[in-house]
């Protein structure tokens, strides 16, 4: 087949350029686009879990930016990535070309760069791992079905020329701009202008949901059947009565749909009769992208004791993304690889080459049949499966709302002397009463012949518009505990208001039979560190031993935020949220956390300083509440034109330790083809029992665009560290780090 001449080559190529990649494992996972009866659908997975926090801008644009949480992170006390990501568009005509990059400006944020502005709306999806964008269908566009999208009467349609939509007024809020849209529509209809009144109604449509958009989703069905394209009018009653189906104008949109569904079929005895002749799809696309950056970063340290200068980071750091499709008919064919390696120049134990390849899959889907078969290195979020893996997914779709999943492998884990190998069973369920789904699940993970993990649990999703929820539970029938415990929700006011919340409970790490390893209790025992689980049994240590001890070595985090954001004027939007979390178990687990830490870390090539070590023993040595309040604003056109700027004040407090943060971070583009982001933190942090720390952050990036699908970038950051401490004096620690590359889009 012709995608595996496309594919092949471009994976062989690859090889010969130089080794690297990242310091930690990737965010972002995958890009799809499904096109519904009106909108291209943007689907943006995750390898972790997320929670949908605010969006910016909320009108058209080319440059959306996501404000996210990261649940998993969070509660494992673990800092997020913060090496280069991106992920292109698919081929598609449905909407521009685009990119999807994160991190950007210094924040939690994925940021949409596409080719040229449009009109959009964000939502959650209905898995709690990603989000989608929604995008109007462009005119002229084909359906799902291949066919032109055309109205079902042998008169045409009025042509909707293109309308000049007001924007907002200064002063006016988002609800009362819907409100003035629907108002000129109906003086639109009333003089006979249909098209007009269709293009400001879907403007009022694409706006957060209002007082007025009920009304708004009314008209515009009316609107296209008097304008002569019935089968979107029908699709528009049809979304009304789904939408608001005890609505004050339900009864008069089911007479409405009882008149169009009429004309349809006069319209259709009216037209030539001719047979409809299959679409026969025949396509193959191979598309992704190619980069390398250079890292380089220095610690200069100034105490009463003396002075010391290492070199914390000298090395390549490279990755490709490749995903090569081809679709025959009702045959949906895929091959991903995703790789990243690392070159480290610096000649110590804890930097070396590393090779991680992050997908490397073959995929068959069946939308006929529906069944999918996936073979090879990926990711397994969901259905109880911990993380990537090397192995088969099996879906097989036995109703429209019941799919049955079965799954086996071994995880994917690096510099470990065993092998863990599960398999599972799931049920995804849904939807039901159009709002809700689910899953259910059994997994099973053995190593060494004894059993690692044993667990059942599920999800339960609510998705409507405005409002979702996402709940997971896991239950471990071996220990008899639950690993994992999780609501997260958002909800979205007719006003425009977003409220989110969520509570999570969660064993850190996952308790596991493994984590005995790193147990201290298990090292004086034994007088050495075992590496795998045979050696402690050797010993004449039981299973039932090692679970205890693994029970001992896993700590109990929780965590509860609650979050609101607005939009307080065109220009500005306004966000806040308190978090509370509290770590608890053993000495010994908590020992355990940091040792995990510290080698996690160096799994990837990150050196630890001695204040992240110390801040993150803090943050696991059960020290009670961790109370955090985060206020944010994001504006645009504050310091420059078309400029986005975000303000962001931190104030954390527990038992031990004070902090308070400013973060002001600007984004701009001076001149075509080039963008310059840059931020300034401010962090003072009080420890007890008698250490004070200013640190002060200054970060410039620059990014230049040789081509249309060839980018250069830049980046230089100092941290300037003054501490005092009441024994050891006055010291100050003076870091800087760059990076320089670029990206090759395919």
């Amino acid at each position: 087949m012709s995608i595996f001449r496309n594919f092949i080559p471009a994976s062989v190529l690859c090889c010969f350029f130089f080794p690297a990649i990242v310091w930690a494992e990737p965010i972002l996972d995958k890009v799809e686009i499904i096109q519904t009866a009106t909108e291209a659908d943007i689907h943006i997975d995750f390898q972790t879990q997320i929670r949908y926090v605010r969006h910016f801008p909320q009108q058209e644009a080319s440059r959306i930016q996501l404000f996210l949480e990261f649940p998993e992170y969070v509660s494992n006390g673990l800092p997020l990535p913060t090496a280069r990501e991106f992920l292109n568009s698919p081929p598609t005509n449905l909407v521009p070309a685009f990119t999807v990059n994160f991190p950007d400006q210094g924040v939690s944020s994925v940021v949409i760069a596409f080719k040229e502005a449009v009109k959009f709306r964000v939502t959650p999806d209905s898995s709690g791992r990603g989000i989608i964008v929604h995008i109007p269908l462009q005119k002229g566009l084909e359906s799902k079905s291949g066919e032109m999208l055309a109205p079902a009467t042998p008169v045409a349609p009025v042509v909707e020329a293109p309308i000049e939509v007001p924007g907002v007024p200064a002063g006016m809020s988002l609800n009362e701009y819907v409100g003035k849209l629907v108002a000129e529509s109906r003086v639109a209809m009333g003089l006979g202008e249909y098209p007009k009144a269709i293009e400001l109604l879907n403007a009022a449509l694409n706006q957060p949901l209002a007082t007025s958009s009920e009304e708004a989703q009314e008209l515009i069905g009316v609107a296209r059947e008097k304008n002569g394209d019935y089968a979107r009018a029908k699709s528009e009653d049809e979304l009304y009565l789904k939408l608001y189906p005890n609505g004050e104008g339900a009864k008069r949109v089911n007479q409405h749909l009882v008149t169009v569904n009429e004309l349809i079929k006069t319209s259709a005895l009216a037209a030539p009769k001719k047979k409809k002749a299959a679409r026969d799809v025949h396509e193959t696309t191979v598309y992704g992208s190619w980069d390398q950056y250079f890292y380089d970063a220095h610690t200069h340290n100034y105490s009463p004791t003396g002075n010391s200068t290492t070199h914390d980071q000298h090395s390549l750091v490279s990755s490709i993304n490749l995903t090569a499709r081809t679709r025959q008919n009702e045959y949906d064919a895929k091959m991903v690889f995703r790789n990243r390696q690392t070159m480290d120049f610096l000649p110590t134990d804890s930097h070396k080459n590393r090779d991680r390849t992050d997908a490397a899959y073959l995929e068959l889907a069946n939308k006929d049949v529906d069944y999918m078969v996936r073979l090879g290195r990926q990711n397994g979020n969901s259905g109880g499966v911990m993380g990537r893996f090397d192995g088969a997914w099996l879906r097989y779709g036995f109703t429209p709302k019941y799919r049955v999943n079965v799954v086996g492998g071994s995880l994917v884990e690096y510099r470990v002397d065993y092998k863990r190998h599960f398999y599972g069973i799931n049920l995804d369920i849904g939807p039901l009463a159009e709002n809700w789904s689910g899953n259910m699940f059994f997994v099973n993970q053995e190593v060494d012949n004894i059993t690692d993990r044993r667990a059942v649990g599920g999800e339960l999703r609510y998705f409507a518009k405005g409002r979702s929820v996402y709940s997971l539970l896991d239950y471990d029938t071996l220990y008899k505990r639950v690993n994992i415990a999780m609501v997260q929700g958002n909800m979205q006011t007719e006003g425009g208001t977003n409220f989110n919340l969520l509570v999570d409970h969660r064993k850190s790490p996952v308790l596991t039979t493994v984590n005995s390893l790193s147990s201290p209790t298990l090292n004086s025992i034994l007088g050495f560190t075992p590496t795998t689980l045979n050696q402690p049994l050797r010993a004449g240590l039981t299973e039932s031993f090692l679970r205890s001890v693994a029970v001992d070595n896993t700590l109990d985090t929780d965590t509860a935020l609650f979050g609101v954001t607005r939009q307080v004027t065109p220009r500005w939007q306004l966000g806040g949220d308190v978090q509370v979390s509290k770590t608890s178990g053993t000495p010994g687990a908590s020992a355990a956390a940091v040792a995990l830490y510290q080698k996690n870390a160096l799994d990837n090539g990150i050196v630890l300083t001695q204040q992240e070590i110390d801040n993150f023993t803090r943050s696991v040595s059960s020290i009670g509440n961790i109370w955090t309040y985060h206020v944010q604003a994001v504006g645009t056109d504050t310091l420059f034109k078309d400029d986005t700027s975000i303000v962001s004040l931190t104030f954390s407090e527990s038992k031990l330790s004070r902090s308070q943060s400013i973060l002001f971070t600007n984004g701009f583009v001076p001149a075509n083809k080039w963008r310059i982001d840059s931020s300034l933190q401010l962090l003072r942090q009080d420890s007890d029992p008698s250490t004070l720390s200013y640190i002060v952050s200054p970060t410039v990036r620059a990014s230049y665009r040789v081509r249309e699908k060839a980018t250069i970038e830049a980046e230089i950051r100092f941290d300037i560290v003054n501490t005092h401490d009441d024994v050891a004096g006055h010291s100050r620690t003076f870091r800087d780090a760059a990076f320089i590359g670029y990206r090759i889009d395919i």
